[in-house]
């Protein structure tokens, strides 16, 4: 179920792909080293839910959103790297593997890193942004101009960020989290100002690596579920809640990886100039919202696991229905902005998850995951069984 306002598969009917010369036309996959890298990224996605999971409350969930920002941007300036530069050289592989020794100690402080471990977490995610600008500044001079000239644009507005967050180390709360908040406001605001032309994209690359951030974060509900079953493996209501956390988080796999296909075809219909700010847009920043959904829901699961027989309380039960929700819900904005077409049935299935609140916090948590299984499970139906056309795939269509 879909609403198309004309400019699917690439904005006009037709549209051949570009063949100016200046996109990439390679299909380059990910390679084992931003694998091997993006394993801190599976323990950094672990530690922000332990964070909320320490302080179930606003301030909590806050300092978990700030968390988040600062790890997405952190991974973000990596994936423009690895897509713009193959690391083929000895020295650029050595150097990642260091920038991946300081993303795990930042991950190791991110519980603290509103308390005693602020400066380690801030001097280590510094540490990593430099080492980003350091390649990209080294490599983008042995190329052409446009792309160098970018980098140089936007290099400055990598190393503020961070920057502020050490600062922030040095006050106290609620001071620290604004300037958190700037940080993250330098971090998302720096390419809009600076301005992104003279970049390129690798599409069937590009495609993949966020495909990759999505599976870590599903990875991190498949954690949560089982640290929550672990003291009560006897129970089986705690078996059937494990079941059907996997179940939901099956839904999700499925609902975003069944038009990879098709998101990888409209990026190489796209023209140079336009694909730089569609990979900005529908990835680099649309995604986020598509994690922070995940991480949530992994939040409400390990609760509702740990305390089956039980309502959950008011913040967990937004954490496992509003999680649900936020994923449907920037899935329809990723599809719109990548495809031109408003995908109703996941807009309702966001309402219907977040409609589940007054449920969870009613029932013991066994019912509320019953419900979301079978919303997810009945749109995930619906999808298969009508097989709609969005963008230049068809839905449902897993590779």
């Amino acid at each position: 179920m879909t609403v198309d306002d004309g400019n699917a598969a690439g904005g006009s009917a037709g549209r051949e792909p570009d063949t100016d010369g200046s996109q990439e036309s390679d299909r380059r996959s990910v390679g084992n080293l931003e694998l091997f890298f993006d394993l801190t990224f599976v323990y950094a996605m672990s530690q922000v839910t332990h964070l909320m999971l320490s302080d179930i409350s606003w301030q909590g969930f806050g300092r978990g959103v700030l968390a988040l920002l600062a790890l997405w941007w952190a991974w973000v300036c990596y994936a423009w790297l690895t897509n713009t530069f193959e690391t083929a050289r000895v020295t650029h592989k050595t150097l990642i593997i260091v920038a991946m020794a300081a993303m795990l100690i930042a991950a190791i402080a991110l519980p603290t890193a509103f308390t005693t471990g602020a400066l380690v977490f801030g001097l280590a995610l510094l540490a990593v942004r430099l080492i980003n600008v350091g390649i990209f500044l080294a490599a983008s001079s042995r190329d052409e101009d446009g792309l160098a000239s970018a980098i140089r644009r936007l290099a400055p507005g990598l190393l503020v960020g961070p920057a502020v967050i050490v600062a922030a180390a040095f006050v106290a709360s609620p001071y620290r989290e604004l300037l958190w908040v700037a940080a993250a406001a330098v971090d998302f605001g720096s390419p809009l100002i600076a301005g992104i032309s003279g970049l390129r994209v690798v599409p069937s690359y590009f495609i993949e690596r966020h495909g990759s951030v999505i599976i870590i974060a599903l990875g991190e509900t498949i954690i949560a579920l089982g640290a929550g079953a672990t003291e009560n493996l006897r129970r089986p209501a705690v078996l059937g809640a494990v079941v059907l956390g996997v179940l939901i988080s099956a839904t999700l796999w499925w609902t975003y990886f069944g038009l990879t296909a098709g998101a990888e075809e409209r990026m190489r219909r796209t023209p140079s100039v336009d694909r730089v700010r569609l990979a900005r847009d529908a990835y680099s920043y649309l995604h986020l919202p598509l994690v922070a959904g995940i991480v949530f829901f992994a939040l409400g699961a390990r609760v509702s696991v740990e305390h089956i027989d039980e309502p959950l309380a008011p913040l967990a039960a937004l954490a496992l229905t509003g999680g649900v929700a936020l994923f449907y819900a920037a899935e329809v904005a990723y599809r719109w902005r990548d495809h031109h077409q408003l995908t109703v049935d996941r807009l309702l299935t966001a309402v219907a998850a977040l409609l589940v609140f007054p449920v969870a916090i009613s029932v013991p948590a066994v019912l509320t995951l019953t419900v979301l299984t079978a919303i997810g499970v009945l749109r995930l139906a619906w999808e298969l069984w009508r097989r709609p056309q969005i963008g230049t795939g068809i839905a449902g269509a897993v590779r």
